[in-house]
């Protein structure tokens, strides 16, 4: 507008005054917020122009051509304003989602350390009774030895042999249990897995059973988390659809590949196609995310097997908000 009322002083002199009102409305309304009523104010004071200065075509054409080139100047700063603002807008929503995915990183190591400490205490919990009534056998059978070693040495002898074979029970089971108790975080899958199982079993009257079939290693905490969710959704699966009575979990480690087999006895047919929902479509793309890929089949006579293959060095996953 600026250029306007310059053009028209070189013209004409000093510009009607009557014109400077509508150039300020002008000023004032030329924005993305108010564009109609910039388009009517800008053509009422153009023809206004045109009117008290008599303008010639070609006047009034570079006069059009002023307006519009300030308008472009205008429409591109203000483009390059809300590119600038939709940036800013971008780069802050992309720290909120990492911080997300920090936070929702860091929640899965914890569910995975709670799992592990959980299956740990159930372990201590399972120590405490058996090895206590073995225990209390023991001491109730070694002060009646006492009795019988001075009235019927004989049975003393035989007493003995009895006290043994429990003392050597009792070592085993405390053996079983030391063997999967590890304070290292690396150790933390397999009993997590455990956890998760006896947390499910706790709250079900499905007869849930986990199989090792191999020695494991100690898994990275990536492939704990990978293998930790798989179970949990292949869990609930079997909790909300199966209609099972048995479920199975089979964890075997082949050649640096781990194979976790989901298995129960529910009512899917082999004859039917398989319906994957949003849980079990959301295993197959964590799977393959982690470097490995997952299985879905029916069996005879009825019922469903999972099988996750994961390796054990699996590639960092993106967790996802669910």
């Amino acid at each position: 507008m600026i250029l306007i009322i310059l053009m028209l002083h070189y013209v004409f002199g000093s510009p009607n005054t009557s014109l400077l009102w509508p150039l300020y409305f002008i000023i004032l309304f030329m924005n993305r917020v108010y564009p109609r009523v910039s388009f009517i104010v800008g053509i009422t004071t153009l023809t206004a122009v045109f009117l008290i200065y008599s303008l010639s075509l070609s006047s009034f054409l570079g006069l059009l051509c002023v307006i519009l080139v300030a308008r472009s100047i205008k429409i591109r700063r203000d483009a390059h304003h809300l590119t600038t603002l939709h940036l800013e807008e971008l780069n802050k929503t992309h720290k909120e989602l990492e911080a997300t995915h920090n936070e929702l990183q860091e929640a899965m190591v914890h569910s995975v350390r709670y799992a592990a400490l959980e299956e740990r205490t159930r372990l201590a919990s399972e120590i405490h009774d058996g090895l206590g009534h073995q225990l209390t056998s023991l001491i109730v059978q070694l002060q009646a030895l006492q009795i019988m070693q001075v009235n019927d040495p004989k049975r003393a002898a035989e007493s003995t042999s009895q006290l043994i074979i429990i003392a050597r029970q009792a070592m085993a089971e405390v053996r079983v249990a030391v063997k999967e108790w590890s304070n290292d975080e690396m150790g933390l899958g397999l009993v997590a897995l455990k956890g998760l199982v006896s947390q499910t079993q706790s709250r079900s009257s499905i007869q849930f059973k986990l199989n090792q079939k191999s020695e494991v290693t100690e898994w990275p905490i990536e492939t704990s988390i990978v293998l930790y969710r798989v179970l949990q959704e292949s869990l609930t699966n079997v909790l909300r659809h199966s209609n099972a009575t048995i479920a199975s979990i089979d964890i075997e480690e082949v050649n640096d590949t781990i194979y976790l087999t989901v298995t129960d006895n529910g009512i899917t047919v082999k004859e039917e196609p398989l319906n994957l929902g949003y849980g079990l479509n959301g295993v197959t793309k964590r799977c393959k995310a982690s470097g490995g890929y997952c299985v879905f089949s029916s069996i005879e006579p009825h019922g469903f097997r999972l099988q996750a293959v994961v390796p054990v060095a699996c590639r960092p996953i993106v967790e996802e908000k669910e």
